[in-house]
């Protein structure tokens, strides 16, 4: 070695001294992350994780299936109603609607019967069924939102808005706990549908024949009665038949026709029209004219029964009247004095305001009035009738027999009538006025899907943290096991670079040795 490069070992050393203590320290001081070898491990371990993870999800559905088969998970079925009136709560006949008549006794009983099932399980049966209604999310908000407010202010603005928010549900949750009845879930499933089906029966002939009165009409027998009495019955029933008619017909904004009869409520109103005006009018003239009875005494007591019968009721109606009038005449209406401008005596001029209250007693008394007036007439005509039956010779035997006929002609045109509307009615309210008032959105499902389907729905929540906690202990051995192995890979090199730096120390020290023994012998 030259003498240039012994000189420098020295300083040499100092600085590579210094440089390994800095490293040292540096070394000290600062943490690195392994992101390569944590991306190394995850993917080493990524198998067996998955491995892993599946096992688990298998074991949570299987202990899910196992918990729904052996526990009865209730059964839901979901319905709705849209006619008017529902988003008020109320009734197609405006009264207060009920939900809770969908598990009515007579509705379960009905579908146990249809079931062949044991009918003395109703009232266990009802007991756990349940009707809760369905409210939107955007109401809950609205209501929870102004109750939040008037819990903090008190505010009156407040409070009104919680009234107007109030929500009528259109839509029903129906619930059957079926764990106690014995029935296994497809049975329960069918026996939940099917009162749901039966349901539908009932509300159709709860608020679609509730006017059906022609049943009671084909029922009344003429040859009970008298001919004139039996013309009293048969003038009634066209009237109510007229004005059911009408509402019927006031109702539809279809121009519906019934496939059933062929008919629109226009055609049966002409037909009652006719048969009033043309049949009943001639049987009616013929009867009067020829003073045909079946029995005389027992006519005039019933003309004299029905005179002091409408008699009282034109004294009641009389006093009604009167009654009106003098409130009509001592009410005062509400009046305003106008001042006019400028004015010297300070006159003014009263001027009446129109009064609800006052238009009411006005409406009363024109009804009364007319109340009267038909009273009276029905008198007068009763009284005609009795006076003509006492003095007027009674009709033959052949015109009684003639009589008997036409009054069977006029009962039957009448019935087949009465007939014709009740089914043109039914089918209306069928097709047109309900057919979408009840329906069954979603019905209850007892299949082998249907379970599985629960208990995927139950293991979602349980799989998906046992997945989640999995997920962060895969996550965390990966960062462990990175930091393990780059601390072993640090821990080798600086070994590995101390050996090397001894060696090159000893030769150095060698070196120096060799120099000065070479001195020594110049020296000499």
């Amino acid at each position: 070695m030259s003498k240039k490069s012994r000189e420098r070992t020295p300083e040499l050393e100092e600085i590579a001294a210094q440089l390994g203590s800095m490293n040292t320290q540096e070394e000290d001081d600062t943490i690195t992350i392994p992101v390569v070898e944590i991306f190394r491990q995850l993917k080493k371990y990524f198998l067996p994780w998955v491995l892993v993870a599946v096992i688990l999800a298998g074991l949570v559905f299987g202990g899910s299936m196992v918990v729904s088969s052996s526990k009865a998970i209730p059964l839901t079925a979901m319905v709705g109603f849209t006619f008017d009136g529902i988003e008020n709560g109320l009734d197609p006949n405006g009264n207060e609607f009920n939900a809770n008549s969908l598990k009515s006794p007579a509705i379960i009983e009905e579908t146990l019967s249809d079931l062949n099932m044991d009918v003395k399980k109703t009232d266990a049966i009802r007991n756990n069924i349940t009707v809760s209604g369905v409210v939107p999310e955007d109401a809950i908000d609205k209501l929870t939102a102004y109750e939040s407010v008037f819990s903090n202010t008190n505010s009156i603005e407040a409070a009104q808005k919680i009234m107007d928010v109030s929500y009528f549900p259109t839509q029903f949750e129906v619930q059957f706990s079926y764990g106690a009845s014995g029935m296994s879930r497809s049975q329960a499933a069918d026996f939940l549908n099917t009162m749901l089906n039966n349901y539908k029966i009932y509300f159709m002939q709860t608020y679609g024949y509730n006017q059906a009165f022609g049943d009671a009409l084909t029922a009344v027998d003429y040859t009970g009665y008298d001919y004139p009495q039996a013309l009293d019955i048969l003038s009634s029933s066209l009237d109510s038949l007229k004005k059911y008619i009408s509402s019927l017909s006031s109702n539809d904004n279809t121009r519906f026709r019934s496939t059933k009869t062929g008919y629109t409520f226009s055609d049966l109103s002409e037909a009652t029209a006719t048969l009033q005006s043309v049949d009943y009018s001639s049987l009616y003239s013929y009867i009067m004219g020829k003073n045909v009875t079946k029995d005389k005494d027992s006519l005039a007591t019933y003309y004299q029964y029905r005179i002091d019968s409408l008699n009282r009721s034109l004294n009641s109606a009389k006093e009604r009247l009167s009654t009106i009038t003098d409130s009509i005449n001592n009410y005062k209406k509400d009046s305003m004095v106008v001042m006019a401008g400028g004015s010297a005596d300070n006159t003014g001029t009263v001027l009446t305001q129109p009064s609800t209250a006052y238009d009411d007693l006005i409406t009363q008394r024109t009804d009364a009035q007319g109340s009267v007036s038909s009273l009276q007439q029905q008198i007068s005509d009763y009284q005609t009738r009795l006076d003509k039956l006492q003095n007027t010779p009674l009709g033959s035997k052949k015109e009684e027999e003639k009589v008997e006929t036409d009054m069977k002609n006029v009962c039957d045109k009448m019935n087949q009538l009465i007939n014709d509307v009740n089914e043109t009615a039914d089918d209306y309210f069928e097709t047109a006025s309900y057919t979408n008032a009840y329906n069954i959105l979603v019905p209850a499902s007892g299949s082998v899907s249907s379970s599985v389907s629960n208990a995927i729905s139950n293991m979602i929540r349980p799989m998906l943290i046992v997945e989640a906690l999995l997920l962060v202990a895969y996550l965390v051995f990966a960062v462990v096991r990175a930091f393990m192995v780059s601390y072993r890979r640090d821990k080798l090199v600086p070994v590995a670079v101390e050996e090397p730096a001894k060696e090159t120390v000893s030769v150095e020290a060698d070196s120096a040795s060799d120099d000065n023994d070479e001195k020594e012998e110049s020296k000499a």
